[in-house]
């Protein structure tokens, strides 16, 4: 094969690759792993939504935890080979994220859409034992679906999985998502003008107006994590944009030559999709009081730990010193 038909890095652009996919990998880490502890550790976070989020986080997690140092792996070793182990576990393990994060967003777009379109409806449907369902459904799903890359092993059949993949993994929940903001956007605008004629009308009724004031901060909540879904979506999108890129011309061209040379603009997709594992944590931290507030807390918390340690340490160390000192004399 001629060097021009190689899907080959160069070796600068493989390390620099792989340094910056540890990079990713080490916050979207650090930073899921954050979210999940600040959703544990706060009772106010304790919702189904923020259920979905936890879920959202713990696939996130696992991009940094196992994603990245495949790809890591993947860029040392300058491995684009479709038929290699590293290539098939990575590609296992992409199929599994990417399912696993749009079906989340997906079912979290469609929990704000119930929740601000039928309230009293979605309090008596949206059950903590339907969400945890079907965050359980919605992992199987990924781990048995990605697991047809261990069966399609021939490169000719391998763009029939990511048709597949594109279908299943993007088309069908970005209607539902498309379905959710469109009515959400809609339903929210009509309530803002109700509940601002409301207000006017009862403006001299002190009981009243605390009423409508109650309903107002309800909607104007719900209304905020639904723009914060819609904040992740849109950055998770922009993100995903050049490996859907890469993808639809791997799948359009007839060019043999040209579906391996753009393995190598493949390596920095990845990476630009990967990389919203590590943004959405500080999307929440941004956007929303209680997870700044349980943020704080923990790195607090954590750095006053190590405050402690280093003093023990070094008190530690004094007590020894002091100890020999007097044994020496």
């Amino acid at each position: 094969m001629s060097e021009e038909c190689l899907g080959e890095l160069h070796h600068i652009s493989s390390i620099f690759l792989a340094v910056l996919h540890a990079i990713s990998g080490f916050l979207s880490t650090a930073g899921n792993f954050v979210v999940l502890l600040a959703i544990y550790q706060t009772p106010s976070l304790h919702s189904v939504s923020n259920y979905y989020i936890a879920s959202l986080a713990v696939g996130d997690f696992l991009v940094g935890a196992l994603l990245s140092p495949l790809w890591v792996t993947k860029s040392v070793l300058n491995v684009w080979q479709n038929e290699h182990p590293l290539t098939v576990a990575a590609e296992l393990m992409s199929v599994q994220t990417l399912i696993t994060t749009t079906f989340n967003l997906a079912a979290v777009s469609l929990d704000r859409y119930l929740a601000i379109i039928n309230p009293m409806y979605y309090v008596r449907v949206v059950t903590m034992f339907r969400c945890v369902f079907s965050i359980a459904v919605i992992w199987l799903f990924s781990i048995a679906f990605s697991c047809l890359r261990l069966v399609i092993t021939d490169p000719l059949d391998l763009p029939k999985l990511w048709i597949a993949v594109a279908v299943i993994g993007y088309t069908l929940p970005f209607v539902v998502i498309s379905y959710s903001y469109y009515h959400i956007y809609k339903t929210a605008r009509r309530q803002s003008r109700r509940i601002e004629a409301e207000a006017r009308a009862v403006s001299t009724v002190a009981a009243e107006a605390g009423s409508s004031d109650s309903v107002a901060s309800e909607t104007k909540r719900n209304r905020k994590a639904a723009n914060t879904i819609g904040v992740i979506i849109g950055i998770y999108l922009l993100l995903a944009f050049p490996s859907m890129i890469v993808s639809g011309i791997q799948l359009v061209t007839t060019n043999g030559c040209l579906k391996i040379r753009i393995i190598r603009v493949w390596f920095w997709g990845a990476l630009c999709s990967f990389s919203s594992s590590a943004v959405n944590p500080w999307i929440y931290a941004a956007r929303n009081r209680d997870y700044r507030r349980a943020f704080k807390r923990i790195f607090k918390c954590w750095f006053a730990k190590k405050t402690r340690e280093r003093t023990i340490a070094s008190t530690r160390a004094k007590v020894v010193d002091s100890i020999r000192e007097q044994s020496s004399m």
